[in-house]
């Protein structure tokens, strides 16, 4: 029991040793920070999107390329 406290005590204290440290060296004030931080997050979700537009697009175009194929292997086999 003793051991778990002491290793719960050094984890509490590493966790605010670590907040102070990055107080102290943070290249920005907070509300800049913020800022920064909610431009990063709607550049992040704009280019997601455009990812998975893209990524759907070409999954359509494949399915059709697909099922297009899949009538010539058909008419294929019912010639042999």
């Amino acid at each position: 029991m003793k051991r778990l406290m002491t290793d719960v005590m050094m984890l509490v204290g590493g966790g605010v040793v670590g907040a102070g440290l990055g107080l102290m060296f943070a290249p920005h004030s907070g509300a800049k920070s913020r800022k920064k931080m909610v431009r990063m997050g709607k550049m992040m979700s704009n280019k997601s999107d455009r990812m998975m537009r893209d990524l759907s697009d070409r999954v359509s175009d494949l399915a059709d390329t697909m099922q297009g194929m899949s009538g010539k292997a058909t008419r294929l086999m019912r010639i042999r």
